[in-house]
């Protein structure tokens, strides 16, 4: 109910007077949005929409990402942005120097995988709602997101400040991508000690003592439980992950250096203090579900 009123606020208060935005300052705002510098051809105009053929997404300390196919539509009100829609096809991570930091089994592994993206960004009086946030790749995982975000606009500088008041995730995952990712990240958490099974497993005992460490107050009923079946059933984990995050004041950036400056960021302590009057749904259905 909240999600739908949420949405039904956005479009109510959104630009009534809008005009649509010019295709450079479209790209600015996806830059300014995304911290990366975007390199792309001049673009032409298809049903409203602007379009480039090829877009190469540059950011410090990440691989480059190419997009062959890039569309972005939105609308200005006294010259500010309210509204930003954002389609991309083939993207996928570029060959060459900017994966050279990249974990050579992760890096494989991306390299076979391209994604298509989507998202809608909308500007109202108390934020910014963004929608239809999807993340398909080409292997068969796809990732659904929605939040809204109060006190920001589009920009990256903005969403610094905005506090994140809803959210929902919804994961499916294929069992094909999980094992170079968890195999990465438990090599980093053993500092190279562990390779293959063996960092696998230090990455599941590491996310089990995250869940371990939630507050019960923010996952009701069998959420915990959930979330221990789908770590125990990983790397492969097939299956659906719903997520749905609420807390009616927000968390924002003070909340996170608050728990990040902690002796123990994800211990207990910093994570009650972090999720203090939030809850989180939880719901896990093994089997790829259509």
């Amino acid at each position: 109910m909240r999600r739908e009123l949420g949405l039904v606020l956005a479009l109510l208060c959104g630009p009534v007077m809008a005009e649509p935005a010019a295709c450079p300052q479209l790209l600015a705002a996806l830059e300014s949005a995304t911290g990366t510098r975007i390199t792309a051809p001049p673009s032409g105009t298809e049903d409203g929409w602007c379009v480039f053929d090829r877009a190469v997404l540059k950011a410090d300390g990440a691989p480059d990402l190419v997009a062959e196919r890039l569309r972005l539509r939105g609308d200005l009100d006294e010259g500010a942005l309210v509204s930003l829609a954002v389609r991309a096809g083939g993207v996928r991570v570029s060959p060459g120097l900017g994966q050279r930091d990249l974990d050579p089994v992760l890096r494989e592994a991306l390299r076979l995988q391209t994604a298509e993206v989507a998202l809608d960004a909308t500007v109202g009086p108390e934020g910014i709602a963004l929608r239809d946030g999807v993340v398909r790749l080409s292997g068969g995982s796809e990732l659904a997101v929605a939040a809204d975000i109060a006190g920001v606009g589009i920009s990256a500088g903005s969403l610094m400040l905005g506090r994140l008041t809803w959210a929902r995730l919804d994961w499916r995952n294929d069992g094909k991508l999980l094992r170079p990712v968890l195999q990465a990240w438990g090599e980093g958490l053993a500092d190279g000690a562990a390779r293959g099974a063996a960092a696998i497993d230090a990455s599941r005992a590491t996310l089990r003592q995250i869940v371990g460490n939630l507050p019960e107050a923010l996952v009701p009923e069998d959420g915990a439980g959930q979330l221990k079946r789908l770590i125990d059933a990983l790397p492969q984990g097939r299956g659906r992950l719903v997520l749905e995050l609420s807390r009616p004041g927000g968390i924002g950036a003070a909340e996170l250096g608050v728990a990040a400056l902690s002796r123990d960021p994800l211990g207990p302590e910093a994570l009650a203090r972090l999720f203090s009057g939030a809850v989180l749904a939880v719901d896990w259905q093994p089997g790829l579900a259509p």
